[in-house]
């Protein structure tokens, strides 16, 4: 079983922070066991459990929030370790936690901490009838507004390619540039305009492995993902963008072989901690793979200094949504397949690469900004 994630800090009516969510260990011995239950692989005389398959983000996820209630019971007096959970979750204790979680967090996220709740309580007690939960939680996911304006925040995706072909520019025109920073500079504007250009999710696109993600096809590549991979579950494979090709190159020949140079030298001290660099397509300035906190750290830091605010990873996303929308609203369903959403019909998988090849074309003619150079 994947191991319990920290407990997580929420703040109480005196505004001082209290770890909240149990991990497994301080389970009572019941919610513990059944747990287990749900996820134990089947064999030939048994079925698997219900959370036997979650992937490992699904099962923190779970860990978290199922501790969060736990600890939030106990707290107010109404865990009785004697109960099993398919005891404990009731109209009365759930409509209780909920306005706990609304006195502290944004209806998006109440909506989401009892949609995860509900789908880890039904795996530990598949027996009992939820429909009352899930009827709870379409009301507060109707009802939920988000906490911020995410609509203000887009930019047209060309925008985004422009400030990574402007980036990269910079760093083969300047100089008077180490080449350390010549390095990072080429690979912060790669990042970001293959980014604006395949809109991956964070973890598969920091996660890209040459010869594995980033196959050669002929004179081009292809990027490729199995259904495991993908939070969808389904593979998902399109072209390199033909534009981006030459930094690419330029990337794998100049800039990335000086950064895992400094792996020795900067990174010695990393490298008992993070995996080998050796086939990781993005390299930090330490010789190592750069992580989900170091990339967004980067984006953000360069898209704030282009548009006044700054962007994180996922939001490429929806500015990839928003130009096709806006752009060419005609062919909207490209969305998913750019995106690698599990909307398509059960009829459309067999065609799905095809599929994806002509939307990530489609979309490329969208954002066709960079050069001739280029």
């Amino acid at each position: 079983m994947t191991g319990a994630p920290d407990t997580v800090a929420l703040r109480d009516d005196a505004g001082a922070d209290r770890r909240v969510a149990w991990p497994v260990l301080r389970w009572p011995l019941r919610d513990i066991d059944a747990w287990h239950r749900a996820r134990r692989a089947g064999d030939f005389l048994s079925d698997d459990g219900a959370a036997a398959n979650w992937r490992d983000a699904t099962v923190r996820a779970a860990i978290g929030e199922y501790g969060r209630f736990l600890a939030f019971q106990h707290e107010h007096g109404l865990l009785d370790p004697n109960n099993g959970p398919g005891n404990r979750v009731t109209p009365t204790t759930l409509r209780a936690y909920v306005d706990f979680l609304q006195a502290r967090c944004s209806s998006k996220t109440v909506a989401s901490y009892i949609g995860i709740l509900g789908m880890m309580i039904q795996a530990m007690a598949p027996a009992t009838d939820w429909r009352w939960l899930w009827d709870l939680q379409t009301k507060l996911q109707r009802k939920s507004k988000p906490s911020r304006n995410k609509r203000s925040k887009l930019v047209p995706s060309r925008e985004l390619v422009r400030l990574g072909q402007d980036l990269m520019v910079q760093a083969e025109s300047a100089t008077d540039l180490p080449a350390m920073r010549a390095a990072l500079a080429f690979r912060d504007g790669l990042m970001i305009a293959l980014l604006a250009l395949r809109p991956l999710r964070q973890l598969n696109f920091i996660a890209i492995q040459i010869g594995c993600h980033l196959i050669r096809d002929g004179e081009s590549y292809s990027l490729c993902f199995t259904a495991g991979e993908m939070k969808a579950g389904r593979p998902l494979e399109f072209p390199y963008p033909t534009a981006l090709l030459p930094a690419l190159n330029r990337y794998l020949m100049v800039y990335r072989p000086i950064l895992l140079g400094l792996r020795d030298s900067r990174g010695a001290s990393r490298q008992n901690t993070l995996p080998d660099a050796a086939t990781r397509l993005w390299v930090t300035q330490y010789g190592t793979p750069v992580g989900a906190f170091a990339q967004t750290k980067v984006i953000k830091k360069h898209t704030a200094a282009r548009f006044g605010h700054a962007l994180n990873p996922h939001l490429f996303r929806d500015c990839a949504a928003s130009s096709i929308a806006t752009e060419d609203p005609e062919h909207v369903q490209i969305v998913a397949l750019i995106l690698g959403h599990s909307t398509l019909k059960t009829a459309e998988r067999h065609y799905i690469t095809a599929g994806t090849r002509g939307a990530t074309k489609s979309y490329q003619d969208l954002v066709r900004t960079l050069s001739e150079a280029w």
